[in-house]
């Protein structure tokens, strides 16, 4: 995937996700228990998350995939 634009708040990045404004995330490493998260949106732009432990990505992560199959707003 891209660079970041952006480095956002977790809770950001969520809400784009439940407008439905995320095509496609990937998860990365920053090394020592802690990733960060790395998202495409709808206008192409490339944003992240800053590096945090994982235990709060997971649940971020398990947040955006279940709003990346639900389409809130029509396009």
């Amino acid at each position: 995937m891209e660079e970041c634009k952006k480095v956002l708040k977790i809770y950001d990045l969520e809400g784009y996700a439940i407008a439905g404004l995320i095509t496609s995330a990937e998860y990365i490493s920053c090394g020592k228990g802690k990733s960060k998260i790395v998202a495409k949106l709808a206008n192409n732009e490339t944003v992240c998350s800053e590096c945090m432990e994982n235990k709060f990505i997971e649940l971020s992560k398990k947040v955006i995939e279940i709003y990346k199959t639900f389409r809130l707003l029509e396009k």
